[in-house]
This record gives C-alpha cells, structure tokens and sequence, in this order.
C-alpha cells in the first residue's frame, strides 16, 4: 500500500527563538516525574496479585478488586477534572491530586489487611485521575505549539514506559521483600513531587467561579462504574462475578446516555461537569476514533502478555517483566523521534503507519504457538509496542492542539476518561476470547498451558481488527493540524 508524499510545513522563522521558560520545565519536569509514579503504581499491583492472595488468604474474585476498584475509582473521578482545572489554578489542582495520591500510597504501605489496602488503592485512585488529565492540560497550556510534540512525547514516555517498567520493579522487590514494600518505594517519590510541585508550580491564569452539576456527578459515577464493572466482569469470567456483566453492563449504558444528554444540555450554559463540544471539531473526534480502537487492543495485549508468557512459556514474574522492559525503551526513543518531528510531518503519516503496524503484528502474532522461540515472540511483541508508540503523541497533541484554552481542560478529560473505558474493554475482550477459545481446546484433551496459548491466538486476530479500524480513522486526520486560534473543521 502507498501513501501520498507529506511535504513538510515550513516552521515559523520565531520558531527557533521560541523557547521554555524555566519554571515551564520545571511544572513539566514534575508532572512527567508524578505521571510516571502514579502508572507504575497502576501496574505494580497486577503482577503482585498472587503474593497479595497468599498473604491475605484471599479468593482471585476478592482480590481483583484490588485493581478493578482503582478502574472504577479512575472511571468515575475524570470526568470531574474538567470543572476542578477550570475552577482552581494548576497548582491547587496539583497539590489535591498529589496529596491524595501520597495518602493512599501511605495506607497502602501500612495495611493490615484486604479492606485497609482497598481503601488505600481507592484514594490512590482518585489522585491518579486527576494528575493524568492535569498533565496533557499544562503541555498544551504552556508549550509553544512548535514545541508541543516533542514536550507531549515526554508525557507519553511516562504514560507508556511505567507500565513496562512495573513488572521488573515487581519482580525484584517481591524476590526479596514482602508486598508492603511497594509502596513504600513509591512513598518517597510521591512526597517529592508533591512537594517540589507546590513550591514551584506558578501558572498564570485567572479561575472561573463555574459550579458543579450534582445529578451529572451521580451519573458519571453510576454510569462508568457500571460500565467498567461489568467489563471488568467479562474479563473476570462469569462464575466469579457476584453480578452478572450483562445487567451492570446494560444499566451503565443507560446512565451514561443520560449523563451525555444532560451535559449537552448544560453546556448551552456553560455548566457542564464534561462539555461534549470538543466532538464538534473533526480532528478531535477523528483523534478519539483512532485512539479507541489502539488503545483496545494495547491494554489488553499488555495485560494478556504476562499471563501467556507465565502459563505458556513458563517464564517466572522477573523474566516476565525483563521480558516486556524493552518495550519501554522502544517507546522511549521513537516518542523522543516522533516528537521532533511533528512540527514538520503532522499527526496523519505516524498515525497510519503506527496503525498498519499494529494491524500486521497482532495478525502475526495470531499465527505464533506455543513452540515458537522467545526471540520471535519478543521481536513481534516490540513491533507493535513501535506502532502504538508511533500514534501515542500525535493523537493526543493533535486532539488537544485545535481546542481553544476555555474547552482544553474538557478535551483531556474526554481523553482520559476513554482511555480507562476503552482500556478496560480491552482487558475485557483479551480475557473473554482467549477464556472461551481455551476451553473448547481443554475439552478436545488439550493441556491447559497450550490451551490458553492457542487461545491468545484468537485474541490477538481480534486486535488485528481494531489496528484496521485505527487505520480507516487516520485516514481522515489532516496532514497538518491547524491550531485553535486557526479556523478547524467542525462537524
């Protein structure tokens, strides 16, 4: 397949002279240091689930709740971000989202039990869904739009490498220490942050007395929560959720078309917990396309990895997590690429070569059983981790560039907000096939490790579909992005 050739837009001559201020690098330098913290701590735990169980004595159907209550707590909290980054300055915001973040991370480090951790992870939980938004708001805030791509491929090296970091960090603690020390490695890092954040951070900016819709908040709580439970539930397995999937499934649904038609009934007044506005711009809402379908399939790749390589290959947590670190160093140099030269390429051309990667590398990874070298599974494990690196920066700093500063805190909550639904689904479907897939071949007298690894087969194909999506939606993004002072297509 061809593409058309991409003439490379001229920079503006100021360009060159446009520069960061330094408190600018240093709010972004705290921000990519908090973001990294609060993902690696999202991973952390999902590797050591099953030390948590022994120690605890706890059931897998109690103990996923260690991981699918910080979703929850995730789904419900973003939405809110938009009102809270309107109504308060950036360092405000900061401080409440770091200070919660550190609270957690302290009753979680301390917990003498299953409940004491719950509420731990929750109130981490809370942090981390404002921090996240909070991130992309301040790039695209304070950063010369020349400059935007390669600070916004910082903030994408966090987002991207913690979670291949997590399982080595995992790993090493858990063969010498018990759980407990998770997070009281983090606990220093957080303090730090949260303290360099509230001295340093000084943003300009005068907040707007905007309220807070109560009916929207239960909604959006109602709603997600619903949805993302009984995704969380199809990835679980039927026979350990104490509600069936398919009625939360359905409320959460229901809830969250009532939610959407209420905000775009408040943003008539300007009073909406999440303005939908953003969608009326078309590269917003092409961007938000292409990024449900990549991140679909990258959760739940990255979250059915681990399970495969441990159960199939028979790898232990350390090599698992040596494993997937890679992956971490890939996204960290084609981001730092990616971001130097977004100024002159534009989002299209990354976005749909990242998307035909994604679409051969899960198709060939379909093809993989469980005799195929390590190498070999690596290599095509690193291939599409290029491809979701490849779309990463130049959807989000697309997407957020045409917003204008009134709607840009709304946009990344939009964002985040799908990134956790669609994750979520991800995971969901991951499981879900490869449960089902497996099963049948474990009837047929099958040994289950080679079940489940002919079962991730299927899944893997099923991704290869959501890369093809991805790529019918980059279709549609423009070579160069205007700005959002510069007149954008709507729809």
């Amino acid at each position: 397949m061809s593409f058309p050739a991409t003439r490379r837009a001229p920079l503006p001559p100021s360009a060159a002279r446009e520069k960061l201020t330094r408190e600018a690098v240093v709010i972004i330098t705290v921000l990519v240091i908090s973001t990294f913290t609060v993902i690696l701590n999202e991973m952390l735990m999902v590797i050591a689930l099953p030390r948590v169980m022994a120690d605890l004595d706890l059931s897998a159907a109690t103990a996923q709740w260690l991981t699918t209550a910080y979703m929850l707590t995730m789904a419900v909290v973003i939405p809110a971000t938009g009102f809270l980054t309107e109504r308060y300055r950036m360092r405000t915001v900061f401080t409440l989202a770091m200070s919660l973040f550190t609270a957690g991370t302290l009753v979680a480090a301390i917990a003498p039990g299953f409940d004491v951790l719950l509420v731990g992870r929750i109130i981490q939980a809370v942090g981390t869904a404002i921090v996240l938004p909070l991130s992309y708001t301040a790039v695209s805030t304070l950063v010369p739009e020349t400059r935007r791509g390669s600070v916004m491929a910082l903030i994408t090296v966090a987002a991207s490498a913690a979670p291949s970091i997590g399982p080595v960090v995992t790993g090493a603690i858990l063969s010498r220490l018990d759980w407990h020390w998770l997070f009281i490695t983090l606990l220093p890092i957080a303090v730090s942050s949260l303290v360099i954040g509230n001295i340093m951070i000084r943003v300009p900016g005068t907040p707007r007395k905007v309220g807070l819709d109560a009916l929207s908040v239960v909604l959006s709580a109602v709603g997600f929560a619903s949805v993302v439970y009984g995704l969380a539930s199809f990835g679980e397995g039927a026979a350990q959720g104490i509600i069936s999937p398919w009625p939360s499934l359905g409320l959460g649904v229901a809830v969250v078309a009532v939610f959407l038609a209420r905000q775009i009934q408040l943003q008539k007044s300007d009073r909406a917990q999440l303005d939908m506005r953003p969608f009326r711009i078309r590269t917003f809402s092409v961007c938000a396309a292409a990024m449900l379908c990549f991140i679909t399939a990258g959760y739940g790749t990255l979250a059915l990895m681990p399970v495969i390589l441990q159960a199939s290959y028979g790898l232990t947590p350390l090599q698992t997590g040596l494993f997937i670190m890679p992956g971490g160093i890939t996204i960290a140099i084609t981001s730092a690429f990616v971001g130097r030269m977004y100024p002159r390429v534009g989002p299209r051309l990354f976005v749909v070569t990242g998307a035909i990667i994604i679409a051969v590398g899960q198709f060939y990874l379909s093809t993989l059983d469980p005799g195929t070298p390590i190498w070999l599974l690596l290599g095509t494990y690193l291939f599409i981790v290029l491809g979701q690196a490849l779309m990463w920066t130049p959807l989000f700093t697309a997407s957020l560039g045409v917003l204008s500063p009134h709607l840009l805190p709304h946009g990344s909550a939009i964002l985040n907000t799908l990134q956790q639904l669609v994750g979520a689904a991800g995971i969901a479907i991951a499981f879900s096939v490869m449960g089902t897939v497996s099963e049948g071949y474990i009837k047929a007298g099958e040994h289950v490790a080679s079940a489940m690894a002919y079962g991730s087969q299927w899944t893997y194909l099923v991704f290869s579909g959501f890369g093809l999506a991805a790529l019918v939606a980059a279709l549609f993004l423009p070579r160069q992005v205007a700005s959002a002072s510069s007149t954008v297509a709507t729809h």
